[in-house]
């Protein structure tokens, strides 16, 4: 909807988030959009609880034909992977299949196919991809950040029910800032999110202890309360001083 990383601060952060939504990290999107698929749904599980800087992937495509009506069965289903540093990954599975290689297309950009069965009914093609990014998280000093590729497909369909992705991580670490900035702990103590499109990555920013500190989301819901109140302030001391000079 996320460049070759060094290590990044708030604003690496952000810069990487908006170059995620902008989609420009995607160097062959147009063989996606040609594509004769397209995406319903995506459901997106990032299991890193373990703690030791892995993350395993499990994401459910719902995959449609353009347009509608039969599956071109005969046609691959283009993916892309866009890795982050040294996180990034070389295959993945469908299903219970064996590994499918993603080739290097530039950078650390890697593409691959999906070639559906060749017996499926109905209008609707459900794919479970499986994957594991083994350097998906860096703890320094109590301080952890992950960054976790999303292997994405063809574009979701304007009547499609989007991308959904909850992460779980290790109980007694607390999240400073996510992305996409929608990611949020529910009620079964993991985050998530949900999107009308599919982002490259997942990606937070945190603490292991626990300890909570302010990210620059809530900083700058600060600085920009503080800003309306001064204005405020200074908005009802000119109106007072000009009610003041009619009356007198």
């Amino acid at each position: 909807m996320v460049l070759t990383l060094v290590p990044f601060g708030p604003r690496g952060f952000v810069l990487l988030g908006l170059v995620a939504l902008a989609g420009i990290t995607a160097p062959s999107a147009a063989a996606q959009d040609e594509s004769m698929w397209r995406v319903e749904s995506a459901q997106m599980e990032v299991d890193a609880s373990v703690g030791d800087g892995a993350a395993q992937v499990t994401i459910h495509y719902t995959f449609v034909a353009d347009g509608g009506g039969a599956l071109p069965l005969d046609s691959p289903i283009p993916v892309e992977l866009l890795g982050f540093g040294e996180a990034t990954t070389e295959s993945f599975t469908v299903g219970p299949g064996p590994a499918i290689l993603l080739a290097v297309t530039g950078g650390t950009h890697r593409s691959g196919e999906i070639m559906p069965p060749s017996a499926v009914t109905g209008e609707a093609l459900p794919i479970e991809v499986r994957y594991r990014v083994e350097q998906a998280v860096q703890v320094d000093d109590g301080r952890v950040r992950g960054r976790i590729p999303t292997l994405t497909a063809p574009p979701l369909v304007d009547e499609g029910s989007g991308f959904r992705a909850i992460l779980v991580l290790p109980a007694q670490w607390s999240l400073v800032e996510g992305f996409p900035s929608g990611l949020r702990l529910n009620p079964a103590g993991q985050y998530e999110v949900s999107l009308p499109v599919v982002p490259a990555m997942i990606g937070f920013r945190g603490r292991t202890d626990g300890a909570w500190r302010p990210g620059i989301p809530l900083l700058v819901d600060l600085l920009t309360l503080t800003m309306l109140c001064g204005f405020a302030v200074f908005g009802w001391r000119h109106l007072s001083g000009v009610a003041a000079a009619a009356n007198a």
